[in-house]
């Protein structure tokens, strides 16, 4: 059992991220093609998945055939959701940080021999890994990227009214099944049944946590830093739609744009939506006033930033779009772990 001790600085500091994190989605992905128990909505994708397997892929897939254990170093806490640059900062990672925790696990029998050289911070071994993430990347999560971010906005955009109409404390109470939330005195407990059967305190201690949804992530997982927030990825609510790349959709708009229109949900600014998607602030402001003008969206000012929403003629487009995949069997669009 992992249990988190929250104090009042803690809860007043509790954020829902705005937008999933593509390091952490690549390697949830990774962990689910090996597992028999994918739910329904992911059994057509993971069927899809193994089927494009390569074995330019293996280095990245040794790191994911333990069920419920991942190099921090896969999925460092910044969340990035620009692919190219998050896959950059992973073939950077420093050699000692490589061989802390690679080595134990190679040691144990948990990870194949041939894993040593990237343990020992090999160049060629850093750029094979590099290569097989983004080959992963490619089949695994590129192509679902938009409908993965419309459904983290829709589950952070329900978090977030069950927030403002009920409070902080129904957020965390309805977080996950694999997590209880209960008072203690004057803290209060989130306690996470963990499959490794230790027994964990960890104390924010006012440095407040930072719930990142996720929709591949097969149970919750802690990152502990201690420089900043405690990180809480948590898997978002099943959905009763298969995952889909959002081809129809990209057929009419253009894939980008296609993309924009998918990441407008909860109000985002122009830069959240270029966050979002990985493009620049100027071409999504570009590709936000296209829609503002076809009808599907609008724009409105709060402060200094511009923020968007969906029109009903935008929800009803992204609605038929995805029924329409559905309908015709269209593939689908220093820190520890505990």
């Amino acid at each position: 059992m992992l249990t988190l001790h929250l104090n009042a600085s803690d809860l007043s500091r509790t954020v829902v991220r705005s937008a999933p994190s593509v390091l952490l989605e690549l390697a949830a992905a990774g962990q689910r093609v090996f597992r028999p128990d994918a739910p329904a909505h992911l059994a057509a994708w993971r069927a899809r998945t193994r089927a494009a397997l390569r074995p330019g892929m293996r280095p990245l897939l040794d790191l994911c055939r333990l069920p419920h254990w991942l190099p921090d170093f896969l999925t460092p806490t910044n969340h990035a959701t620009d692919a190219a640059a998050a896959l950059d900062e992973v073939a950077a990672t420093p050699t000692a940080t490589l061989g802390a925790e690679l080595r134990p696990r190679i040691e144990a029998g948990d990870l194949p021999p041939r894993v040593a050289p990237l343990a020992a911070g090999d160049p060629v071994a850093r750029q094979r890994l590099r290569a097989a993430m983004g080959a992963f990347h490619a089949v695994a999560v590129g192509p679902y990227w938009p409908t993965i971010v419309a459904a983290v906005h829709a589950d952070r955009a329900a978090r977030g009214h069950t927030m403002v109409d009920v409070g902080i404390d129904r957020v965390l109470r309805d977080l996950s099944p694999y997590l209880h939330w209960a008072p203690s005195g004057a803290t209060y407990r989130l306690s996470y049944e963990c499959a490794f059967g230790t027994d964990l305190d960890v104390v924010p201690d006012g440095r407040g946590v930072t719930l990142v949804p996720s929709y591949l992530l097969p149970q919750p997982c802690v990152l502990d830093d201690p420089d900043g927030p405690l990180v809480l990825a948590y898997p978002i609510r099943p959905t009763r739609r298969e995952l889909t790349t959002g081809q129809p959709l990209a057929d009419l708009l253009g894939r980008t744009r296609a993309a924009v229109l998918g990441a407008i949900v909860g109000g985002p600014s122009t830069s959240q939506v270029a966050r979002t998607v990985g493009i620049s602030v100027a071409s999504a402001s570009q590709h936000t006033t296209t829609l503002r003008s076809a009808g599907l969206i609008t724009t409105h000012r709060a402060g200094s930033a511009v923020r968007h929403a969906l029109t009903p003629l935008g929800e009803h487009l992204l609605r038929a779009a995805r029924a329409a995949q559905v309908g015709d069997g269209r593939p689908a669009a220093a820190v520890t772990r505990r």
